[in-house]
C-alpha cells in the first residue's frame, strides 16, 4: 500500500473497524433483553402447564374417588339405583366440554403470550 499523498486520508474498511469495536452498549442490552424475555416466556409456559396439569390431575383423582364410590354402593344390598350415582352421562359430558374448553383457553393464552400482537 503506498502512502497517503498529503489532503488524503488513508481508506478504512468499515466492516473491519466495527469488528474491532465489538456490540455497542446498546446491541448489548438489546441482546440481554431479548434473551431475558425468552427466558421469562419459557418459565411462564412452564408454570401455566404445571398449574393446567396439576388441577386435571386433581379433577381425575376426585373424578376417580366419586367412581369408587359409585362402584361400592352398586355393590351394596340393597344396590343404589341408577338415578343416586354420582356420576351420571351428565358429568362425563360437562368434564369433556371443561376440558375442551379449558384447553383452549390455556393454548390461547399460552399463544398470545409466545407471540404477542404487533402495533401496527
Amino acid at each position: 500500500m503506498s502512502p497517503p499523498v498529503a489532503g488524503q486520508g488513508r481508506t478504512v474498511n468499515l466492516g473491519e473497524e466495527e469488528a474491532k469495536l465489538g456490540p455497542t452498549p446498546v446491541e448489548t442490552a438489546t441482546a440481554r433483553s431479548i434473551t431475558a424475555d425468552m427466558w421469562f416466556r419459557g418459565c411462564m409456559v412452564a408454570v401455566v402447564c404445571g398449574i393446567f396439569i396439576w388441577l386435571n390431575m386433581g379433577v381425575m383423582s376426585f373424578i376417580r374417588d366419586a367412581f369408587a364410590q359409585d362402584k361400592a354402593m352398586m355393590m351394596a344390598s340393597p344396590p343404589m339405583p341408577s338415578t343416586d350415582r354420582l356420576i351420571t352421562s351428565h358429568v362425563v359430558m360437562a368434564l369433556i366440554g371443561a376440558t375442551v374448553v379449558q384447553t383452549g383457553v390455556g393454548f390461547i393464552a399460552i399463544m398470545s403470550y409466545l407471540f404477542p400482537r404487533r402495533p401496527r
